[in-house]
């Protein structure tokens, strides 16, 4: 069974060797969904989130959606102690004395278990101290007579002013002498730190040992995740916003690092050169999805399986290896391939809904005017124009291509076709093209004769040229 740490400064001084878990980075906002779907974990277990200056914090919504699918999610030590208490009533379980003191509500303030640091060649390294530590610092040397009374109640008090990046104990110390507190107490104080409990520490290792016992089937929970709570992080039931910002947050791999996909997608809008089109074509993508949604479309299994070939005979994907390689490649897991097939097939359904009893007219002004938005209207009218010249010149040609038509299969006609001319329907074959265009099997026909009479016609022409030379 997979278990997985989300952790950064809270690990530091942990031994990390008595487990199996996978160990990653502090979470930011997508790492956690990334984590569901391509490790398929049993039990996740949530320290630290990514810093708020740096990056944003693991949204709950993304506890909730691996809550949905049975994985367990334990928090301490930092936020992860924040997110126990935040999400318990959804199942998400806390451990560890910070957490029980959040719960409590002893520990209110975010920056009590806040702390600056910096990533090192050597691991994380933390550079100021959560205020939860001072805290149990400066008692703990009250207890054992370092401290007076009075002294460790200005320390505690500076401490709470302290900016959380600045929170050091050397600052602490620094603010305490200038304040007035005795100069030997201090002395004394900062002599006994090496003996401070570190709370972060002890619960960071609570959350380990808890982990790896979920993760081996060992003792539940003893919480319940409720239905209407494990519905709300589905993405069935999730909210749009929540899917956007799943779409644009999430981690994805690269040969030079991760990066969120919000970087790929800015850098497409203003330098891919047919930034403009593929804008213009996402948009009334989701608009015509959305259609789909009001109206309850659904897409039929076979309809979902065509689209599946469809794909991939648009990018020859001929085998399940060359498949799952192309998947990997476009950062597609099943769940993702899944939607985006249902997408195709819920797409093309509506194409094959709206030419409904539009015979007459087939999709002609449609096609046409997205020809002149895009500038290819003028060279096309000519190509056409062109062709009937030929056709009318030498009528005869037309007229024995329509005889032969009696007598050659309706096949036959197409193999000659898409050999000399080409399919230019990307990935689909000629019955799914037909239903979405308008045409009728009639109209089809005429236009392979018209291409055929003016190939062959061309090519008497280029023969007899030839010929005089």
């Amino acid at each position: 069974m997979v278990a997985i740490i989300f952790g950064g400064p809270s690990l530091e001084g942990v031994d990390k060797t008595k487990t199996d878990a996978i160990f990653l980075p502090a979470a930011a906002q997508g790492d956690l969904i990334r984590a569901v779907r391509e490790h398929s974990p049993s039990a996740i277990g949530l320290l630290d989130c990514g810093l708020p200056y740096r990056s944003l914090p693991t949204w709950h919504k993304e506890i909730l959606f691996a809550l949905a699918r049975g994985v367990a999610v334990v928090g301490a030590a930092a936020v992860g102690a924040h997110r126990a208490v935040e999400l318990g009533p959804n199942g998400m379980e806390g451990v560890g004395g910070i957490y029980e003191r959040v719960a409590s509500g002893e520990l209110e303030r975010d920056d009590e278990v806040l702390c600056d640091w910096e990533e090192t060649p050597d691991g994380i390294r933390r550079l100021t101290l959560p205020l939860v530590t001072m805290r149990d610092g400066v008692a703990a040397a009250k207890n054992a007579g370092t401290l007076s009374d009075e002294s460790a109640s200005s320390l505690l008090s500076l401490a709470e002013r302290l900016f959380w990046r600045k929170r050091t104990w050397r600052a602490l110390l620094d603010a305490a002498a200038a304040e007035g507190v005795p100069e030997e107490e201090l002395r004394a104080f900062e002599a006994w730190l090496p003996k401070a409990p570190d709370p972060v520490k002890e619960d960071a290792e609570a959350l380990l040992r808890r982990v790896e016992e979920l993760a081996r089937g060992g003792e539940e929970s003893g919480r319940t995740v409720r239905g209407d709570s494990a519905r709300k992080g589905d993405p069935g039931e999730a909210s749009a916003l929540f899917k956007s910002l799943d779409q644009r947050d999430r981690p994805v791999p690269t040969s030079n690092g991760t990066i969120r996909q919000w970087m790929i997608g800015d850098m497409v809008s203003f330098a891919h050169p047919e930034a403009e089109d593929l804008n213009g074509g996402a948009l009334n993508r989701r608009l015509a999805l959305l259609l789909a949604a009001l109206w309850g479309v659904v897409p039929r299994s076979e309809e979902l399986e065509a689209e599946e070939k469809r794909l991939r005979r648009r990018f020859k994907l001929k085998s399940d290896e060359a498949f799952a390689a192309w998947k990997k490649e476009n950062d597609l897991d099943e769940e993702e391939m899944a939607r985006l097939l249902e997408e195709e097939a819920l797409l093309h359904k509506l194409h094959r809904w709206y030419m409904q009893g539009r015979i007459h007219g087939k999709n002609t002004g449609a096609v046409l005017d997205e020809l002149k938005l895009r500038g290819g209207y003028a060279e096309w009218k000519e190509r056409a124009a062109r062709r009937d010249a030929l056709l009318r010149g030498q009528p005869e040609v037309l007229r024995e291509e329509r005889e032969r038509a009696c007598s050659t299969p309706f096949m036959t006609l197409v193999r000659e076709h898409l050999r000399a001319d080409g399919f230019p329907w990307h990935g689909a074959m000629l019955p799914e093209a037909i239903p979405e265009t308008g045409l009728e099997p009639r109209d089809l026909v005429e236009e392979l004769l018209l291409a055929r009479a003016a190939r062959r016609i061309l090519g008497e022409a280029t023969k007899a040229g030839a010929g005089e030379k």
